[in-house]
């Protein structure tokens, strides 16, 4: 085990806790947590590639962990009534999510070659920034005393759900880039994530 590899696994744990901190009422908490993960995110292809790291192990199991971080505090955001988090917008994600997972596990039992698309990156990109702009909104309202759904709150709201909209499209733009690019063979060299 490296550290590259390590750093991933903390970050499919961490998924789990941050949907225990949402259903606890702990969204600071959450908050943090989701925030650590994300540089784990970052962190660990970084360090993968500077220290030629890279494996078999990592290439499978670092979109996995990303897609159970996102997974776990989206189903979090439903299980506490987020009237911005819709779910159809979780539904879709998901199954695009599960959709690409098992394609990639496909092709890696296969031994094909895959990279990560740029329009992958920009979906993972907007899903985080949806779900920490989403948390810093509950930690502020939940400091204010003020719930979800709150009309003084709607324009945030309002906000918040144009940038799921976003996060949303992106998700669907790449799930079907990833289809198109392997439609042919399993071994095709464009592989995306």
């Amino acid at each position: 085990m490296n550290w590259p590899n390590g750093l991933t696994i903390a970050r499919m744990i961490m998924g789990p806790i941050v949907l225990v901190c949402l259903l606890t009422g702990s969204v600071r908490l959450a908050l943090y947590i989701f925030i650590v993960a994300m540089l784990t995110d970052l962190y660990d292809g970084y360090l993968a590639r500077r220290w030629d790291r890279v494996t078999e192990f990592g290439k499978l199991m670092d979109p996995l962990a990303d897609k159970v971080l996102v997974s776990m505090v989206l189903v979090g955001f439903l299980l506490i009534r987020v009237p911005f988090v819709s779910l159809w917008m979780v539904g879709v994600i998901i199954a695009r999510e599960l959709l690409i997972l098992g394609w990639r596990t496909g092709l890696f039992k296969s031994g094909g070659g895959f990279a990560t698309s740029w329009t992958a990156k920009w979906k993972t990109a907007a899903q985080m920034i949806w779900i920490t702009a989403s948390l810093f909104y509950l930690t502020v309202i939940h400091g204010l005393g003020l719930s979800p759904g709150d009309p003084r709150t709607q324009t945030f709201e309002r906000a918040l759900w144009g940038l799921g909209v976003v996060a949303v499209a992106l998700t669907v733009i790449s799930g079907a880039d990833y289809v198109v690019c392997n439609r042919n063979s399993e071994s095709d060299a464009r592989k995306t994530e």
